[in-house]
Formats: C-alpha cells, sequence, structure tokens
C-alpha cells in the first residue's frame, strides 16, 4: 500500500486527535499496520505520532521479527523499547536478558518481571553468576508480582536450589496479602520467621525491631537500613549483636543526603568510638574531652588520599562509621565524625561549610581563659585542619578558635585568602578562642603533651636538624635518615599519606643545604592494582643524586628506592594530577613543581621555623 491508501483508511487525519489515529490503526490487520509503520516518515512527520504511542502500536503486532525490526527504526526511549520487548515470547526475551549489553539493571528487572513464575524460578537457578554480576536480587522481582503470582511462586520455593539468603529476602518482602494468605506451616521453620517481618510499605526495606528475636532477620542484610545516630546505648547495643548476625546490613548516617555504612563497619567503629568516651575521666570539662575526642579522631583519621582522582569513592569518606573503620575521610565526612562523637558526650555542635571545607561551630561550651576563669561561647574546631598536627604530635593550630582566627588561618603561604572558612552568617556568633598558653595546659592536663605544654613534635623537628646537620655533605643519607625518623615516629607513614606528604614537604626535607633542583612529594598507583589504590612516592631530581625515587612499602613500613626505568614501568600518575602539569609526569618536566596540596588540609600544614614548635 501506499501513503494515499493508508491515508484513505484512517479518514480525515486532521480532525483526528492523536489517540484516535492510534486507536484506528491498533483495529488494522497486522500487516497493514507494519506496512504503516515502516513508513516512519509518514507516521512522525504527517501523523506526528509520539514515540510512546509508536511503541504502543508496535505492542500489537503479532510478528517479533517486525517488532525487532521496528525498534531499530524509531528513537525510541529505552523504556519504550522494554515495554514492547515484554510482549515477546519468552525465549526471545530471556536471549534478549542475556546477550543485549545495553540493558540497564532495572530494564533486566522489568523484563524478568514480565516471565512466568516457573520460567522465573529456572533462570534464577540456572543464572546466578548473571544475577550475581548484574546486582539483582530475586527478591527485586518477586515482590512486585501480584499477589497470586508470588503464592506461586513461593509454592515451589522449597525446591530450588536457591541461597538461604535469597529464599528468606523473598519470603520477607513478598506483600502483605501474600504474607496472609500463605500457609506458615507450609514453609520450612528456618524460612518461617521472614513471613512475620513487617515490610516498609512502598519499598524494600524490612523494619526492624530491635526487641524481637534478632536470629530472625538472619540473611537479611540486604534489606534491612538502620539510621541509629540518636540509638539510645541501649539500642546501640542490641544493634551491635544484630552487625554479628547480619554483618552486611546497612547503617545510614545523614549528612545532606544519606551515606552508607555496613555493620561491620558501624560494630568496629562503635567499639573505637567506645574506647575514645571511655577515656574521658568523669571530672573532665567539656573542653578537656574535647582535646582528647579531636587528638583521637587526628591519630585514627586520615584524609582520603584517593580524593580527586578517578577512583574516589565519595560514599566511602562521608559515611560516618565506614570512616572510622577505613580510617578515611574528607572534610564534612570527618566533621560528622567529630559531630556525633562530641554529641554522645553532651557537647552540641553544627557543621559548618564554607561551600568549599566543612568543619565544626561547638555551641555554648566553656574554656579556660588565661586568668584561670571559665568563659562560655560559641567556638570552631576543624577536625580535618588538625589531623597531621594530632598525627605528628603537634600543636593543634584549628582547635577552639574564634572566627576571626579560623579567617587568619585561610591565608595562605602567597597571602592569598582561601576563604576556607568564609561564613560570616554562620559564624559571627564564633568569638570564643583558646588562647595558646591556655591551650597548651589543657592538652597537658589530659596527658597528651609534657607537664611544661610542650609538644613531642619538637624533638621530632630538632632530631630532624640534627640528622640535617650531621649529614649535611651527603644528600643522599641525609633524606634516607629522614625517611628512617618519619618511620619511627609515624609508624603507619604509608597509609597516613596526606599527613606524611605535609611534614616531608614541611619539616623532613625542607632543607635548602639538599640542593635539590626539584622535590615531589605525592601519590601513583601501581598499573598492576586494579583498583588504583594511591601509594605515597617521594622523587628528587639535583646534580648530586640525578633523578631519584623512592615507594612508600605499606607492608614493610619503609621506603623503597627505585631506578627511574624500574619507578616508571611499576607506577603511574593519577589522570588529575596530570592534568594539573599540563600532562605531565614530575620527572618528565624540566620546570620546578610547585607541590600542590588540597585546600582541605592545607592548614594541616607543621612548620619548622627556628624558634617554633607546633
Amino acid at each position: 500500500m501506499n501513503r494515499q491508501e493508508f491515508v484513505q483508511l484512517l479518514g480525515q487525519v486532521e480532525e483526528m486527535e492523536n489517540y484516535q489515529i492510534v486507536d484506528r490503526i491498533k483495529q488494522m490487520s497486522d500487516e497493514i499496520k507494519a506496512q504503516m509503520l515502516l513508513d516512519t516518515d509518514f507516521i512522525t512527520n504527517y501523523l506526528h505520532l509520539k514515540n510512546h504511542q509508536i511503541s504502543d502500536i508496535i505492542k500489537t503486532l503479532a510478528s517479533e521479527e517486525t517488532k525487532v525490526y521496528l525498534l531499530d527504526q524509531y528513537p525510541l526511549e529505552q523504556f519504550e523499547k522494554i515495554e514492547v520487548i515484554v510482549t515477546f515470547s519468552v525465549n526471545r526475551k530471556l536471549q534478549i536478558v542475556l546477550e543485549d549489553t545495553s540493558l540497564t539493571k532495572l530494564n533486566i528487572v522489568e523484563i524478568l518481571k514480565s516471565l512466568d513464575t516457573k520460567t522465573l524460578g529456572a533462570f534464577f537457578v540456572e543464572h546466578q553468576d548473571f544475577l550475581k554480576e548484574n546486582a539483582i536480587h530475586p527478591y527485586k522481582i518477586i515482590q512486585d508480582l501480584e499477589v497470586q503470582e508470588q503464592k506461586d511462586f513461593v509454592a515451589n520455593l522449597e525446591g530450588l536450589d536457591l541461597t538461604k539468603a535469597q529464599k528468606k529476602e523473598i519470603l520477607a518482602t513478598l506483600s502483605a496479602q501474600a504474607k496472609r494468605e500463605i500457609d506458615a506451616a507450609s514453609i520450612p521453620e528456618e524460612y518461617r520467621a521472614a513471613l512475620s517481618i513487617e515490610k516498609e510499605e512502598y519499598a524494600t526495606r524490612i523494619e526492624v525491631d530491635l526487641e524481637r528475636n534478632l536470629e530472625d532477620y538472619r540473611y537479611l542484610d540486604n534489606l534491612i537500613k538502620v539510621n541509629p545516630e540518636e540509638f539510645t546505648k541501649e539500642q546501640r547495643e542490641q544493634l551491635m549483636q544484630l552487625c554479628d548476625i547480619c554483618p552486611n546490613l546497612h547503617v545510614a548516617s545523614i549528612l545532606n543526603i544519606e551515606y552508607l555504612s555496613t555493620g561491620r563497619e558501624y560494630k568496629e567503629a562503635e567499639e573505637w568510638i567506645t574506647s575514645v568516651i571511655d577515656k574521658l575521666k568523669p571530672e573532665y570539662t567539656q573542653a578537656q574531652k574535647m582535646a582528647v575526642i579531636d587528638n583521637e579522631i587526628g591519630n585514627k583519621i586520615s584524609y582520603s588520599p584517593d580524593f580527586d582522582t578517578e577512583v574516589y569513592g565519595e560514599d566511602d569518606t562521608r559515611a560516618l562509621w565506614k570512616i572510622i573503620s577505613l580510617g578515611y575521610g574528607v572534610c564534612n565526612g570527618i566533621a560528622k565524625v567529630e559531630q556525633y562523637i562530641l554529641g554522645r558526650v553532651g557537647i552540641e555542635s553544627e557543621i559548618i561549610s564554607s561551600g568549599r571545607h566543612a568543619f565544626l561551630k561547638v555551641k555554648d561550651v566553656e574554656l579556660p581563659a588565661a586568668n584561670g576563669e571559665m568563659v562560655k561561647g560559641n567556638t570552631i574546631i576543624d577536625p580535618t585542619w588538625n589531623l597531621t598536627q594530632h598525627r605528628f604530635k603537634a600543636r593543634p593550630n584549628n582547635f577552639c578558635i574564634s572566627y576571626e582566627m579560623a579567617r587568619q588561618n585561610d591565608i595562605d603561604e602567597e597571602g592569598k585568602d582561601q576563604a576556607c572558612h568564609k561564613n560570616d552568617e554562620e559564624l559571627q556568633d564564633a568569638t570564643l578562642s583558646l588562647e595558646e598558653q591556655s591551650l597548651r595546659k589543657l592538652f597537658a592536663s589530659v596527658g597528651l603533651v609534657n607537664k611544661d605544654g610542650s609538644f613531642p613534635i619538637k624533638s621530632l623537628i630538632e632530631e630532624s636538624k640534627k640528622i640535617n646537620e650531621l649529614y649535611a655533605g651527603n644528600p643522599k643519607e641525609n633524606i634516607e635518615k629522614q625517611f628512617l625518623l618519619l618511620a619511627q615516629a609515624c609508624p603507619e607513614f604509608a597509609t597516613c599519606q596526606n599527613s606524611s606528604i605535609t611534614m616531608l614537604h614541611d619539616v623532613l626535607l625542607n632543607y635548602e643545604n639538599l640542593n635539590l633542583n626539584q622535590c615531589v612529594v605525592n601519590r601513583v598507583y601501581s598499573k598492576a592494582d586494579k583498583e588504583k589504590s594511591p601509594v605515597l612516592f617521594v622523587y628528587f631530581d639535583s646534580a648530586q643524586l640525578g633523578k631519584s625515587f623512592y615507594i612508600a612499602d605499606k607492608q614493610k613500613g619503609q621506603f623503597i628506592a627505585f631506578s627511574q626505568e624500574e619507578f616508571t614501568k611499576q607506577f603511574e600518575c593519577y589522570e588529575t594530577d596530570l592534568q594539573k602539569h599540563q600532562g605531565l609526569r614530575p620527572w618528565e618536566s624540566n620546570t620546578k613543581q610547585k607541590e600542590t596540596i588540597d585546600l582541605s588540609k592545607t592548614s594541616g600544614r607543621v612548620s619548622a621555623r627556628e624558634g617554633e614548635e607546633r
């Protein structure tokens, strides 16, 4: 048929609404519908049918081959294509699911939901690897079936070779009506409790009752999400028991949006938090408690070494308990950790953001004044900018400071205001500062520094200077002795990379007599590592040493020297770091590279100027 004949069949299309045209086409024979659809210009430019209307007509065709062909002729959205695919035969649908790599997880689930329950059961058993690769859980499909279909599937559940977790997840997420109508006696006893577990409305999560037998939740890790930020001590203890049973359950913390830790991470983190709180003596003041807590965070957590790289995972560095368990975080995540622990001991604080950095405003807190009296008000603690100082036992210069002092700390070495703490509206009332002598007395009172208020880093700086003087004429020996000093002061230096970079950059390698044309302390990754985990490296270039390469070995806890050939063979720079220097690696550049340190840790610097001890 030609276009004129199509028009005659349809009638006065100019007077018809689109839906009327679609209804009329649907009533025609498959042969005519197919011919009409094959004229894409007629369908789209003359009849002006929308994509969803076109897919609606395609669905009515009997020939699957014609449907497949037509799907390629129109620019349909993926969901519109799926609506057609679910009308295919079982074998064709299974073929598409297993072979079409363009399908998303949701696409696959929609297609599988259109299968009969017997075919579904067989698919689940035969294609376990496929389900795992695509992160598809059988319960995600069964929970959306009609009540009778759910009951039919459960009737054959015991005969399916599925895991205990899969079977129990399916039973726990059935509709309330299906659960009521299923004979519990027909379900094996080890799965029966799942039928009595209530599911959250319009969600796949189950409602957790910490008062019931927690064993009922075994194997249901995927279905459990709890936010325990406001839990009582008793509730936390019950949740930790549940974490032993369901180590992969989801524990949520809120930081603008929701971030998840596992049950295992929650328990590990809570045990550490308890150990910190146990160090707080009953007679401690608020200031003493804050000093201990801020110091413990600095010794436990490091700034994420893969921040601003192609492998950086935001969720891992902002989830409260995951940060503690993994030992890495970024500014707002680290601030969240400290806020949570301070709240546990009755100290109120608020996370403040400048738009580029996050820290804490501590509210209505009492601090000791120089005259011995106590003053009360709001102050600022920046736990991220204190990480390096605490790790190397230096004076934290971002602990209990006023907004004015915080803004002074925003001025970098070149005199530029980085505005990391700028938030006039939220911080104008943060006027309380802990004077230096009061800070030293405070940290001495909780045993973190000498009785005279001297921070231990002073001896590290002095020892570094002695090494530099002793090996002034031998830069290679000087550098390697400085490396040993770093390892002695901080045995975990290879993993707390940002703090180590700061210490090397600001103190241990900051000597003019080393005569280095170039010194780069940064991160690379092993080419053999699929995860591209950060590795601390140091690169020197000088007339006396030539090009020298060192890697911080995490297992050995020491720096290992490499030849340039071996280093470049084994390691590579991150794409982000290459972009900062026009695609050149440090050893490929003839110009001295200025070390780039992320703003969120800029004031983590440790000064080693004459007579100064931080």
